[in-house]
């Protein structure tokens, strides 16, 4: 570990001596955010998707709205996306976004397996996490790691939005006012789906020693379970509400609605959160440090 690392978190130790749970919470989630924006590790890691989501921006995603753009100049009733099954993607009212929408629809949960599976399981396993956990308290530091990267995927989310609005202002700067509407709801709705991945890999990474174990098992558990859960609902329909506990599972239906309409579904990553950070909470409490 490097020395400025070590004097970052001794110094968010010193001050989590300090009274009440929401600056304890605070702390934690500003050294969750320092150590994604201010360490070599964490930078690299940014840049990285900076430049893969540029050439996903500038290529896939700009080339299919602009044919969208011109089918719908053209008014034929034959759709290039209909011939090739995916004539549903044509729901938001500018094509930019209806691109972004699906592709970010597969890519940000994926990244949140990755991205948010080093929450607590690094610093066990350096035993580091014992003497962060004197200072302050299990749930602390659990809540605060959590809440520190939903706050960063909410960062990434806007970035990749307020990118997508620059495209669609290069074609026409008149959408600028109709645009922002669509530009919030897409942003709100992505926040809220990664949020049980989120969830889902604080409670992994309470339980496992590395971020990479972590990121393997919620793979396996998240298919495994998708898979006997829909097995389950199609040979006993009553089961069917069990798919209510798979991270994501919306997704599907997500992808046929647009604007605020996608809200209506909000409930089930909410509950979904709820129900994650329990367990994940239960398993911190346990284990030994």
């Amino acid at each position: 570990m490097s020395q400025s690392t070590d004097n970052a978190r001794l110094h968010i130790e010193d001050k989590s001596m300090q009274p009440g749970f929401f600056n304890h919470l605070l702390l934690i989630c500003q050294f969750e955010i320092s150590r994604s924006f201010a360490t070599r590790k964490g930078l690299l890691s940014l840049v990285t998707f900076a430049v893969i989501w540029y050439f996903i921006l500038w290529y896939p995603l700009r080339f299919a709205a602009e044919l969208m753009v011109q089918e719908k100049g053209s008014n034929q009733n034959f759709s290039f996306f209909d011939f090739l099954g995916f004539g549903s993607i044509q729901h938001w009212s500018i094509p930019e976004f209806d691109m972004f929408w699906h592709l970010a629809l597969i890519i940000f949960p994926m990244l949140s397996i990755t991205f948010a599976a080093d929450q607590t399981c690094s610093d066990r396993e350096r035993g580091t996490l014992r003497f962060i956990v004197l200072r302050s308290s299990r749930d602390r530091v659990f809540f605060g790691r959590f809440t520190g990267v939903m706050l960063i995927q909410t960062l990434l989310i806007s970035a990749t939005a307020f990118s997508t609005l620059a495209l669609v202002l290069s074609r026409d700067t008149s959408l600028f006012f109709p645009a922002m509407p669509d530009l919030f709801a897409l942003i709100v709705n992505l926040v809220l789906i990664v949020l049980p991945f989120t969830a889902m890999m604080a409670a992994l990474s309470a339980q496992l020693k590395s971020a990479r174990q972590a990121s393997l098992w919620a793979i396996l558990i998240w298919t495994f379970m998708a898979g006997i859960i829909s097995g389950l609902a199609y040979y006993v329909p009553g089961l069917d509400f069990l798919k209510l506990l798979i991270p994501g599972y919306q997704l599907s239906e997500l992808a046929q609605l647009s604007g605020w309409q996608t809200l209506q579904l909000a409930y089930i990553p909410f509950l979904q959160s709820l129900i994650l950070l329990a367990f994940g909470r239960w398993i911190m409490a346990r284990q030994a440090l």
